[in-house]
């Protein structure tokens, strides 16, 4: 199956959250290796902890589903 340029404004669009999913993740990551380096403890506090998992999620299923859009397209 040949793209068509719904599946290419999906893709795109898929591609936008991602980078800005892994743009947040990047920041949480960040925080929490200051927050080992300073106090030695617990990576990052629960509210942030909550959003590491949300975006793990969403870039899971972003991923997911990119994949399933290469796949059809082979």
């Amino acid at each position: 199956m040949k793209a068509n340029e719904q599946t290419i404004q999906e893709f795109s669009h898929l591609h936008t959250r991602y980078l800005e999913a892994q743009q947040r993740m990047t920041m949480l990551q960040g925080a929490a290796l200051e927050g080992m380096r300073k106090i030695g403890i617990g990576c990052v506090p629960e509210n942030s902890h909550k959003e590491f998992n949300s975006l793990k999620t969403e870039i899971e299923q972003i991923l997911a589903r990119m994949k399933e859009i290469c796949d059809s397209i082979q």
